[in-house]
């Protein structure tokens, strides 16, 4: 196998980084990115809500979130 220093990855990265960023932007010229999204059923969007609202009360009941005023909240993963 062969093996290769850090150092020689990130110059190779600077010397073609000028030539990459070139040939994206001319690929791509002016034209935004497309954005898709599919629309999503009822029952996929009420699954999707009761999924994220057990995860909120099992965040609250391990202490890892908590209110800190009428409609704020903060999550700590660290807890």
């Amino acid at each position: 196998m062969r093996s290769i220093k850090m150092t020689q990855i990130e110059d190779s990265i600077k010397k073609r980084r000028k030539q990459v960023n070139a040939q994206i932007r001319s690929e791509h010229g002016d034209k935004p990115r497309v954005r898709r999204a599919r629309t999503r059923s009822l029952d996929e969007q009420i699954a999707l809500t009761k999924i994220t609202r057990a995860s909120v009360e099992r965040a609250k009941r391990e202490g890892k979130m908590k209110m800190i005023g009428k409609r704020r909240m903060y999550y700590d993963p660290a807890e």
